[in-house]
């Protein structure tokens, strides 16, 4: 019963992350290119090496794309090969099981990436061109919790206390740490440490896209705000189901809670800003032909 489970759940993982999110993420990009041309608004294109930018762009975003898709494809055979061959991953010895789910979700997030640094580069050939405007601000000092409710905070570290409380109790209080401790405990440590720098960063007016408007940036650093808060509190959420399975010997539960955590992972954290965020609701107006 738990392999037909964690096939049915990997099979969503595939179908998720390399099929539905992957095609949101290339609409959103394609959106931007359809609905403002070089002919319309060229400062969105300047700066760059190439002759044709939205040519180039579309090209880039649809392989990517592609890419996904393929290695989706890739993960369906696998899953097919599985159920035909009689392979069970509750009676996978070791940790092999969990390597298989994390390599594959790291090739998954290959075209997301790739993704992301060509966006990137675009953002910085506009930022190259010099033709950044001025844009209107709101002068009154900002507050952290103007863009993120306390009890979001709160949440989020009652989930880190609970889990380092749980992992250090099943540990044993008084007994002295061995490497494994001190590099789980530092590392998801700073992992929440480097969440919060990132969100003051942004927080402290650097902006994601040279292009936002100040209603726009205020949209994103909340909606970065959420994203942070619900990666910690699924962070801690994971780690105490994962030190549940350790401590009771339900090993064959692991890839199974690991998959949904990735999924979990994409859904409240790419496709939280895609639905706060949303491209068409963005201002362009300040790159089109003309203007100021």
């Amino acid at each position: 019963m738990i392999n037909l489970i964690f096939f049915t759940v990997f099979l969503c993982q595939v179908i998720l992350i390399s099929m539905i999110y992957s095609k949101k993420m290339c609409d959103q990009s394609m959106h931007i290119l359809e609905t403002c041309p070089p002919s319309d608004y060229p400062k969105l294109y300047e700066n760059s090496k190439y002759a044709y930018p939205g040519k180039r762009l579309r090209e880039r975003f649809r392989n990517h794309y592609w890419l996904s898709l393929t290695i989706g494809t890739c993960g369906l055979l696998l899953l097919t090969a599985m159920l035909i061959t009689g392979y069970a991953p509750s009676r996978t010895k070791e940790n092999g099981h969990i390597v298989f789910v994390v390599l594959f979700f790291v090739l998954q997030s290959i075209p997301y990436i790739l993704h992301a640094v060509t966006t990137q580069n675009w953002h910085r050939n506009i930022r190259g061109s010099g033709i950044l405007p001025t844009r209107k601000a709101d002068l009154r000092p900002r507050k952290i919790l103007d863009f993120i409710p306390p009890t979001y905070i709160a949440t989020a570290a009652l989930a880190f206390i609970g889990w380092l409380t749980y992992y250090l109790y099943n540990k044993g209080l008084t007994t002295a740490w061995d490497w494994q401790t001190y590099v789980t405990v530092v590392g998801v440590t700073v992992i929440n440490f480097i969440m919060i720098a990132v969100g003051l960063n942004y927080f402290r007016g650097k902006k994601f896209g040279p292009y936002q408007a100040y209603k726009d940036q205020k949209k994103s650093i909340e909606t970065l705000f959420r994203v942070f808060v619900f990666a910690s509190v699924m962070l801690s959420l994971h780690l105490v189901v994962a030190e549940a399975i350790n401590q009771n010997g339900w090993d064959e539960y692991e890839p199974l809670v690991l998959s949904l955590y990735f999924q979990a992972v994409i859904i409240f954290g790419l496709g939280e800003v895609m639905r706060r965020s949303k491209i068409e609701n963005m201002d362009f107006s300040v790159y089109q032909k003309g203007q100021l």
